[in-house]
């Protein structure tokens, strides 16, 4: 049962630390910085929306029907379509902390930006990168909700654990919990508050419960390399997994939703078979992973 212990945890937390280091991007496209409807464009499409070399008379989103674009605080602000903008005509004054001589997009993207230089941030697109500002600080708070409730209750879970066993069953429903969770991330477009509770509870019910279920699964003087090869065999998934998730996002026209959280749903369901698997196997050799008295 050791090597199944092992499998379920690279898959289990393959789905959640990963995660985890990209919720930031996660929660900014799919709630807190998300892309203005359509048909919104700048009135003069060419040139900068804010800043030093916006147009004097403000350039401001409009639709086809040019009326001026409403904007909801969570959609980013509208992009030039293109720019070409070259330092050595424009005021030395200006320019001076510009990373680089030219600016000349065909077709702008989100991509293109670099909050960090100032020809963006003071100078062309200041609206853009005050609103990713606040929006990533928003994300940064709200991601901080399952390390929350590790911090806090990964004690009372191990508690509640020694009191009442049934650990095999319990990392299944741990695994159950992360499909939804995810799910809903992929598929909803709500509040990530509550998918996010449900993240936290299940890494703390699944630490909990995976971690000394070691012990048991070997023999007495194996135990430290038991956890040595697990640590080490969960490492390799944890080194894997982002090179996957990163070819997944490419492939998605840079994009997380929904097909990285497909892949984090896909991980917790072979979870959920691996749990079901050593749920049998456990029974098979009298319980010893789900009963108290061991």
């Amino acid at each position: 049962m050791f090597w199944i212990l092992c499998l379920s945890c690279v898959v289990v937390y393959g789905c959640v630390l990963p995660f985890n280091n990209i919720a930031s991007g996660i929660l900014l496209e799919r709630n807190y910085f998300t892309d203005p409807p359509s048909s919104c464009h700048l009135q003069y499409e060419d040139m900068c929306s804010m800043g030093d070399l916006a147009p004097k008379d403000r350039n401001k989103a409009i639709d086809s029907n040019g009326e001026t674009c409403v904007l909801t605080k969570s959609m980013r602000p509208v992009l030039p379509s293109s720019l070409s903008i070259y330092a050595s005509s424009v005021n030395s004054t200006i320019s001076a902390d510009w990373m680089n001589d030219s600016y000349v997009f065909d077709h702008l993207t989100e991509n293109d930006l670099d909050c960090g230089d100032a020809f963006w941030r003071k100078s062309c697109t200041a609206d853009f990168c005050i609103a990713q500002k606040l929006a990533t600080e928003k994300s940064g708070r709200v991601m901080s909700i399952p390390y929350l409730f590790s911090a806090f209750l990964s004690p009372l879970f191990g508690h509640v654990v020694d009191k009442i066993g049934r650990r095999a069953i319990l990392a299944v429903v741990s695994c159950v919990l992360l499909v939804s969770v995810h799910l809903s991330l992929a598929w909803m477009h709500s509040s990530p508050v509550i998918p996010l509770v449900g993240q936290g509870l299940a890494y703390v019910g699944y630490a909990a419960v995976i971690w000394p279920s070691v012990p048991l699964t070997v023999r007495k003087e194996s135990v430290g390399t038991a956890f040595g090869a697990m640590t080490a065999i969960q490492n390799v998934g944890l080194a894997l997994f982002p090179l996957v998730i990163a070819c997944v996002y490419k492939g998605s026209s840079d994009r997380y939703i929904p097909n990285v959280e497909y892949f984090f749903v896909i991980c917790a369901l072979v979870g959920v078979v691996i749990g079901i698997l050593l749920n049998v196997l456990d029974k098979k050799r009298e319980g010893i992973l789900n009963k108290i008295d061991v």
